[in-house]
């Protein structure tokens, strides 16, 4: 993990310039090492920031761009605005030094000010590092589950081999559950259901992909079954000395963590 001692000083701000975005583009290469095709060109970044969307860097103080989170101007099915989170990247040496939250932090004032209640993102469900921040840490919540939603074209080597599951994180940024999530509350109350996932999928794929590939259609049932009978996950236990993760499940019976 990256010490205290090694983290740049960094602030934080909108990113404008055509270098800038540029430097975006980069970042995509350098951490999901995608080939071109798959990578979001610098033209949509000037587009979405012309079309009511954002994109917020961290820069250090020579202004180089340490991590980046790019959102898009969005719409539910009641016609309500949002803002869609479509990326989230750290340089790859600083990924433990919480910049990625700082970054979603960021993301948070900048729609509290424009008086936006929810942004949403997908993450991968087997990817325990990013539920633990995006359940915990966050306070998002996830009522949807696509099955390979992308496909299974990705050029990136860290998405090779399985299919593109993902979840949807909604992020109800003024509710009283983020909130408590905010301020390092936890939840006390037991789960209704929970689902195992690996603590580390990318050692399972790299030590036998078929095993990988039943983790994730096991996920995959029993997420679209939870979600099915009305249950929300809004909880994430980390696998401690080799054990799996846990996804927790719960009622919302008034509606309390979204509204």
């Amino acid at each position: 993990m990256t010490s205290e001692s090694k983290i740049p000083d960094y602030t934080i701000r909108q990113c404008t310039t055509l270098e800038e975005f540029a430097a975006c583009v980069e970042m995509q290469r350098a951490v999901w090492q995608f080939a071109d095709i798959d990578i979001t060109p610098l033209r949509s970044f000037v587009i979405a920031r012309h079309g009511g969307g954002f994109t917020l860097g961290a820069f250090d103080q020579q202004d180089r761009l340490l991590g980046f989170a790019h959102a898009l101007a969005a719409f539910d099915e009641q016609k309500r605005p949002y803002y869609y989170s479509q990326m989230l990247a750290v340089e790859g040496s600083l990924q433990n030094a919480g910049i990625g939250l700082k970054l979603k932090l960021a993301q948070r004032d900048y729609a509290l000010q424009r008086g936006i209640p929810m942004i949403k993102w997908t993450f991968d469900p087997l990817q325990s590092r990013n539920a633990y921040l995006n359940l915990v840490k966050l306070g998002a919540v996830v009522r949807t589950y696509m099955a390979n939603y992308y496909g299974r074209t990705s050029s990136s080597i860290l998405h090779r081999g399985l299919d593109s599951d993902r979840v949807f994180a909604e992020w109800w940024i003024n509710s009283p559950h983020v909130a408590e999530a905010l301020a390092g509350k936890r939840r006390v109350d037991e789960p209704v259901a929970t689902i195992e996932v690996p603590f580390d999928i990318g050692a399972v794929k790299a030590r036998d992909l078929e095993q990988a590939r039943r983790w994730q259609l096991e996920v995959r049932r029993a997420f679209q079954r939870y979600l099915a009978e009305g249950l929300y996950c809004a909880g994430f236990e980390r696998g401690r000395e080799g054990a799996n993760s846990r996804y927790l499940f719960f009622k919302d019976e008034l509606g309390e963590v979204s509204r």
